[in-house]
């Protein structure tokens, strides 16, 4: 309202001490001007009408890598255009299988009445588990001969380490059970004792030189017929698998080759690691009049701490790799960041990983007393008090750790 409104409307007794305000528009008395961005609906910031120090919204970068399809992965289509080459067999020609008697319906009644009162028993042992889609899938046969080249399993081949450790089709197998050479049986199929057998043992993985070819760990050649391996000539004295830390599991395979005749191989005796690097293809091409692969089976291993003892005892170092992945993608690093988070996190992240990995390398290292090392007993010590204190989540995932300094006791480096 007016001055004089004001006037005639309020009695003198009930007037203000001060003047009343003037109904004109208002204006601030100090403006810092942003420019019209400062209005833009699409700020980080709340629009307040004025604003004298806005800042622009953070940059948005999806947390995803980029990788360019047509050089990553085929599609079907392309996939399709191109049709399966048939595979050679380089081997015998598959056994054939004995045909088994069919139950009568009685013997099928009972064999359901004991699988439901789970009393059947059935011999693993006697079961035929021969299925070449696993070495397929492995690329087994593709990286020891090359490409769209197959063999049959005609030759029974029994491979056991110690603690009873069977080889069978890529089961895995840790690399301290098989620091002593395996217990092999080979079945006799010469008829009158005649023919020879050669196993060979290589590491499809397991080459880190320069020179093509694959790791031998062992060659055992000219075994008789019906005879152990003990009457074999022993070209590649035994060594035990080196998946070297970091570089993942292994293929280890043992590959039985039958011959007629006593075969010379005329290859090194293996005493330094570059003298075991052969090419399997070109070993077996050189010989390809004289052998015939019968038998194959594989395991997969990985590093522990018996690699690093035989590398040692080799006079070697242990190698440690590492793969190199590709950088992270991250915002800008920005004074005042669009996700509030605690100040350290967020300096980390644009710091070096090696950097902070060492970090808290040294600071576990740090609480390790050296003078008590042995692992606990038990899983967690204090359950019954951690049961009562602990939420349920946390308690479960000191369990689920195997304790609380597993990491501790159980160290590879």
């Amino acid at each position: 309202m007016s001055a004089a409104q004001y006037a005639r409307l309020v009695p003198k007794k009930y007037r203000s001490r001060t003047l009343p305000k003037v109904d004109r528009p208002w204006r601030p008395r100090v403006i810092a001007w942003a420019g019209p961005a400062a209005f833009y609906p699409n700020r980080f910031y709340e629009i307040d009408k004025w604003y004298k120090a806005r800042i622009d919204k953070p940059e948005k970068l999806p947390e995803m890598h980029i990788i360019d399809p047509a050089n990553h992965m085929k599609s079907l289509s392309e996939l399709m255009k191109n049709p399966e080459i048939d595979q050679i067999n380089i081997g015998f020609k598959k056994r054939e299988e004995v045909v088994k008697v069919e139950k009568s319906a009685e013997d099928r009644v009972e064999l359901e009445r004991k699988s439901r009162h789970m009393q059947l028993k059935i011999d693993i042992s006697s079961l035929a588990s021969e299925n070449l889609q696993v070495y397929r899938h492995f690329r087994v046969f593709d990286d020891l001969f090359g490409e769209n080249v197959f063999f049959e399993n005609v030759q029974k081949l029994d491979v056991a380490f110690q603690d009873h450790h069977l080889v069978h089709s890529g089961n895995m197998l840790t690399a301290e059970t098989t620091v002593s050479p395996p217990e092999i049986s080979i079945e006799s199929v010469g008829k009158g004792g005649s023919g020879f057998n050669t196993i060979l043992m290589v590491n499809l993985d397991g080459n880190a030189t320069e020179a093509p070819g694959e790791l031998i760990h062992w060659l055992v050649s000219n075994i008789p017929d019906g005879e152990g391996i003990q009457k074999g000539e022993e070209v590649m004295k035994y060594l035990q698998p080196l998946p070297f830390y970091g570089t993942g599991y292994h293929r280890v395979a043992f590959v039985l080759f039958r011959h007629s005749e006593k075969v010379d191989f005329k290859i090194g005796g293996g005493s330094s690691l570059e003298e075991r690097v052969h090419s399997i293809s070109d070993l077996y091409k050189s010989h390809e009049s004289q052998l015939t692969p019968s038998a194959i089976r594989f395991f997969q291993t990985s590093y522990d701490k018996s690699v690093k003892t035989a590398l040692h005892s080799l006079g070697l170092k242990s190698p440690l790799y590492e793969y190199e992945y590709r950088q992270a993608l991250k915002p800008a690093q920005r004074e005042f960041p669009e996700k509030p988070q605690p100040f350290d996190l967020y300096l980390d992240m644009y710091r070096d990983p090696k950097e902070v990995e060492k970090d808290i390398l040294e600071k576990r290292l740090a609480e390790v007393k050296l003078d008590h090392v042995e692992e606990p007993e038990w899983i967690d010590p204090n359950w019954v008090e951690n049961k009562k204190t602990l939420p349920a989540w946390q308690h479960d995932r000191i369990l689920e750790r195997r304790g609380v300094g597993h990491a501790k006791y159980h160290n590879d480096l």
